[in-house]
Parts: C-alpha cells; sequence; structure tokens
C-alpha cells in the first residue's frame, strides 16, 4: 500500500514554478515511488541505474534526451552529472514548467552539477525517511511543527513500549513490516549498497571497512556534539580524514547537524554543532541494538529518543519544502541547555525533549536565556513520549507527547 508523503503538497506545486525539480535522499527512503505517483500518463521515466541509459547519458547526452523526450523523470541523476548542462539548453529553449524532474542520492553531488548550469531553474527538494504522520497514512495532514496549544492532536496517542518499537525499527519504507532477522538483512544490504555505490563509486573512498566503524561512532554518537577526533580515532584515521567523510555522510543524508545558538555573550558558549543520524532505527541497527528494549534500557536512551524527536521535527519542516532554521544552546560555564530552538516568524520558540511521563516547570528553566539575549521568545515545549494530553506548564510552556508535533 503506497503511503502518502508530506512532499506530494508541495511538489506539484514546484513543478508548476520551476523548469525542473529536484528530489533528493538517501537510497531507498522512497523517491522514485513518490514521482511515480505523482507524475501524469503523459511523463516518461528513465533510471540511470540501468545501465545502457547510463552509458547513454555519459557518451551522448543529445541522443538520451532524442530517445527520452521531455516531460521526463530522470532517476539516480548523479550516475550522469554532465546531464545538468544538456539540461540546461533543454529547460531554456521553451517556457513550460516542470518539464524534467530529477530524483538521486547525492545532495552535493548534485548541486555542484547544479550551480555550474542549472541556478534560477531548479528547485532542489529533500526527502528523508518516513515520518511518524506519513507512517500512520496521514503525511497529507502534517504542518511544520511550531508549538501550539490551539493545534489537535494529529496521531493517536501509543504508550511508551510502542513508541520504542517505533524508534527500533526506523523509518524505511522497506523495513516497516519487517520481523527482526528480515530487519537486520536489510540494514546490512542497505549499508553494503550505500558503501559501494555512494561512498566508493561517487566519493572514491576506498576504505569501506573504516568508513563503516566511522558510520557506526556517528550512531553511537548520535545527540550529542560533534568532536572529530574521537570519530576519527573509532575510524582508525586522521582529522582531516574523518572532516571529509562527515561532509560525505552529510551530503547523503546519513546525519543531521545541528548548529549552536551564539550572541552577544558568547564568547562561554559551544561552537561545535550537535550529531544527529537521521534514522534512529538505522543507528539503533549501528549500534548493535537488537530488541526495542535493549535500545530502551540502554545508557544512551535518552540520546536515542532526542534524536527520534528531532528528526521528526526536522521532517516536518523540510517534506513540506520549508527550511529549518534550527538551533541548540550550551553554555558550558553556567551549565544551562536547550535541546532546541525553532526561529519562526520572528519568534524563538524554546523545546525541551524528555523521556519522562511527568513533565513539570522545572525543565524549562533554561528558556529564559532567550530572554537575556534580547531574543522575542515564542511559546516553549517540553516535548515527552508519556504524556498522553497536551497541557500548559505555565503561561508560554506547553508539555505534550511526540504524536502531538
Amino acid at each position: 500500500m503506497y503511503l502518502h508523503r508530506t512532499v506530494e503538497k508541495i511538489f506539484l506545486e514546484l513543478s508548476s514554478r520551476f523548469k525542473v525539480v529536484m528530489l533528493s535522499g538517501m537510497r531507498q527512503v522512497g523517491k522514485s515511488t513518490t514521482l511515480m505517483n505523482l507524475k501524469e500518463p503523459s511523463r516518461g521515466y528513465v533510471t540511470l541505474e540501468n545501465l545502457d541509459a547510463q552509458a547513454l547519458a555519459r557518451n551522448a547526452p543529445k541522443a538520451f534526451f532524442e530517445e527520452h523526450e521531455l516531460p521526463i523523470t530522470i532517476d539516480e541523476i548523479q550516475r550522469a552529472p554532465n546531464l545538468f548542462l544538456t539540461i540546461k539548453l533543454l529547460v531554456d529553449r521553451e517556457e513550460t514548467k516542470g518539464g524534467v524532474w530529477l530524483s538521486g542520492s547525492q545532495k552535493f553531488e548534485l548541486m555542484k552539477g547544479v550551480g555550474d548550469s542549472l541556478a534560477g531553474r531548479i528547485y532542489p527538494q529533500q526527502l528523508m525517511p518516513l515520518s511518524l504522520y506519513e507512517r500512520a497514512g496521514k503525511g497529507l495532514e502534517q504542518e511544520p511543527y511550531v508549538p501550539d496549544p490551539q493545534k489537535k492532536a494529529g496521531l493517536p496517542y501509543e504508550d511508551a513500549d510502542r513508541i520504542w518499537d517505533i524508534i527500533w525499527q526506523g523509518g524505511w519504507p522497506g523495513a516497516l513490516e519487517l520481523g527482526p532477522e528480515e530487519r537486520n538483512r536489510y540494514f546490512n544490504a542497505f549499508i553494503t549498497t550505500f558503501l559501494e555505490k555512494d561512498v566508493a563509486g561517487i566519493w572514491n573512498v576506498g576504505k569501506l571497512a573504516a568508513y563503516q566503524r566511522f558510520m557506526q561512532g556517528l550512531a553511537l554518537r548520535t545527540g550529542q556534539e560533534l568532536r572529530i577526533g574521537q570519530l576519527a580515532l573509532i575510524a582508525g584515521v586522521d582529522e582531516s580524514t574523518a572532516k571529509r567523510w562527515l561532509s560525505i555522510a552529510e551530503a547523503s543524508g546519513l546525519v543531521y547537524l545541528l548548529r549552536p545558538l551564539s550572541g552577544n555573550s558568547g564568547k562561554t558558549l559551544t561552537k561545535s554543532p550537535k550529531v544527529y543520524m537521521t534514522d534512529v532505527g538505522l543507528a539503533a541497527f549501528l549500534c548493535r541494538k537488537r530488541t526495542p528494549a535493549e535500545l530502551e534500557s540502554d545508557m544512551n536512551s535518552d540520546a536515542f529518543f532526542e534524536t527520534f524527536v528531532i528528526t521528526e521535527i526536522l521532517k516536518s519542516w523540510v517534506h513540506n519544502g520549508r527550511v529549518p532554521d534550527f538551533y541548540f544552546y550550551r553554555d558550558p560555564k553556567r551549565q544551562k541547555t536547550i535541546d532546541l530552538i525553532i526561529h519562526h516568524e520572528g519568534c524563538w520558540h524554546p523545546v525541551e525533549i524528555k523521556s519522562v511521563k511527568t513533565p513539570h516547570l522545572e525543565m524549562a528553566r533554561n528558556f529564559a536565556v532567550l530572554d537575556k539575549m534580547g531574543l522575542n521568545r515564542g511559546l516553549g515545549a517540553i516535548i515527552c513520549n508519556m504524556v498522553e494530553k497536551k497541557r500548559f506548564l505555565s503561561d508560554d510552556v506547553i508539555a505534550h507527547s511526540i504524536f502531538e508535533i
């Protein structure tokens, strides 16, 4: 059964405004399925995973477009980045919008080609693993999350055990209904393909075993501040190599880097971003957590839950075609932190993420630092995994579950 993706709400609008629209994201997150569901009968389709089509695209791009006329969907475009120039020439000859839909698994690799030839003609849209709304068949109902006391719960409440089942399972469409052993095989195959086709095939990294250790290091440190030296040590490479490998992970959509908020008193504030795996199920697999119960009882379970909430909020923005303006706050000297700060329409909304049943106002004690920084503080939120009903903790702080984002 096809699960509607939130991105469908804006993709056709983007196609009516831009000559080229590109859907990028990690392998198997559903890019091709989404585009096939949206395309009209007159639109052709070709994947560059097909070796004959790939060879034609690379060696004879003009002939490629004689064989595959517009409007066209081209899947795995990163296999033939030389097509970008020919696409530019084609779309510049006519005013028709949406003639070319592209998909690919490498954001930065694609954008390099875009920057050279398609600037102003293309809109790049990212697709992440399934959100809670999309898993529930309500993808078209999801809106960008901002703390809002008037917003009604979009999803039915699930108890704590079920939440950890969801976190452990992960958000890949092909893994949702798999049992434990099948899920293990799925993620093993995914990692192998990612390493061989993307890390080695596109980014020319030869040390695949070391890169897999690097991925495990990222999973072990999800929800924590970036320590590139520690990642380098885990992978057995120097720090310059680890920095390049991190850029690959970010470009591939494997991780999300949350920036720290700085201010006039910023000398004591941390300057390192926080690293989040974009799928907690994959992170759990890399950390060898073989059951939901094992993940829940792990000493880093709070970091896994925080990663889950952060990425769900991120999906709500990205899949709606919005650019998230997110930060975190940490003052190591004064031991003050805020897990997430959402900047929206001139307001700064602080969010704390707690794996607890009974939230209380003390959990929001650090929200006042935004006032001291001279920022316009909006409504704050405490997001928990065991709160059945949204409620106010004060005039400007609400508490609710992950199912009310």
